[in-house]
């Protein structure tokens, strides 16, 4: 048995690159098209398919999802003991329970219930399967995989909310439920395909010495200075993530004066872009260090965040042409950091026991995606300012906090 601790989950039997991310990305675009359909439109679907009144469904599903957070930390020693490719099954069969439990909610608490455990699943699922690429790939190979992942999960998006927009123009309460027996059924799906993945390349192996790293603790990997420095920048960069879902569409709406579709044209471009382009930007960066990588992010949302900040000020035409700039770079910042930063987590955490590490990442990434849409509305709403010149400052801290890893 090898010694070189990259093996530690390298599959017992070995195939080809491409199959094996065929099959991956299969069971990632299966996730995404049920996702895709349903996400966009969560809100929408229990105001349809309950009696609850729009605030209380608002307040249960930002509840249920802060308080699914803490199932990141349990992600890790999972992990850990019984391996990335178990965990992420168990991930995508929790969220099948989950929005199978959407078809019969009927009262707030069950709403609840429900949405905390898909958002529980999904944060599982999402940490071990960074977990799970580093395990079958080398390195040099982990960007390649992850964009393929970006891609995939965006392919899915993209076809899952064409097909729930359609639902919803019907506008009955059964295509409602649908969408969430659509959900269901692709997570169950994807689940079997990663069980068929499993069994066709073998189980995840350990090596000798696994288990002594098994015994880390938080206590010990909350010690890890770069670490902390990473998971820091994240949450400040996964904001900047934010801003196309979340704040674009208000802010051309309700400042700039433009209408809502401009929005969700944006929205859909920066979909496509990702499907078609983000191997391609990720070959190109795949030989230079992840730092410099995730930094040129950092740069291309600072001029992404002026170009938007401007909208205010230019004169007609050029209004068009700086949004088509902001959401260019913003689009090539999403995939200039989106692998390359799960990249470096891998880099910085130990080969044979990631979970931990992974999770303290994820964790950081899964809060600042729960409070962004409370942070980016509060700064627009104190002017229409504060939004870029606060995450203009998040980038410059970024970058310098990067800087500090080292090599």
């Amino acid at each position: 048995m090898s010694s070189d601790p990259r093996t530690l989950l390298v599959p017992a039997t070995s195939a080809p690159v491409r199959q094996r991310r065929r099959l991956f990305a299969s069971a990632t675009v299966v996730d995404g098209i049920g996702t895709g359909m349903f996400l966009p439109f969560s809100v929408l679907y229990f105001l349809h398919t309950t009696s609850l009144a729009l605030p209380e469904v608002g307040l249960a599903l930002t509840v249920a999802g802060v308080l699914a957070l803490p199932a990141t930390v349990l992600t890790g020693p999972l992990t850990d003991r019984f391996g990335p490719l178990a965990v992420v099954i168990a991930g995508n069969l929790v969220c099948a329970c989950a929005f199978t439990g959407y078809l019969f909610v009927d009262s707030l608490w069950q709403l609840g219930v429900a949405v905390f455990l898909a958002a529980a699943g999904q944060a599982v699922y999402g940490t071990a399967t960074v977990a799970l690429i580093g395990g079958i790939s080398t390195p040099r190979e982990q960007p390649g995989w992850f964009a393929w992942q970006s891609a995939a999960l965006n392919a899915g998006y993209g076809i899952g909310g064409l097909a729930g927009a359609v639902a919803v123009a019907v506008g009955s309460r059964p295509a409602f439920l649908v969408l969430a027996g659509v959900n269901a059924a692709s997570y169950l799906g994807a689940a079997v395909l990663m069980r068929m993945w499993g069994g066709r390349h073998g189980p995840a192996r350990q090596v000798p010495g696994a288990r002594r790293e098994q015994r880390q603790r938080y206590a010990t990997v909350l010690r890890d200075r770069r670490l902390l420095l990473l998971a820091l920048a994240a949450f400040g960069l996964v904001l900047c993530l934010n801003v196309l879902p979340v704040l674009l569409t208000v802010y051309l709406t309700e400042v700039v004066g433009g209408r809502a579709f401009v929005g969700g044209l944006a929205i859909t471009a920066n979909t496509v872009l990702v499907v078609l382009t983000q191997t391609a930007v990720t070959r190109r960066t795949g030989r230079r260090s992840p730092v410099r990588v995730v930094r040129a992010a950092t740069a291309a949302w600072t001029v992404a965040f002026a170009a938007l900040w401007a909208l205010t000020v230019l004169p007609g035409w050029m209004v068009v042409v700086a949004l088509v700039v902001a959401v260019g770079l913003l689009t090539l910042a999403e995939m200039l950091y989106g692998p390359t930063a799960k990249t470096l987590v891998l880099s910085l955490a130990p080969a044979q026991a990631p979970g931990r590490h992974l999770a303290v990442y994820q964790l950081s990434w899964g809060a600042a995606c729960a409070l962004a849409p409370a942070i980016l509305t509060w700064l627009l709403a104190e002017g229409h300012q504060w939004p870029w010149i606060c995450l203009i400052a998040v980038c410059a801290l970024a970058a310098t906090a990067l800087g500090r890893l080292g090599p």
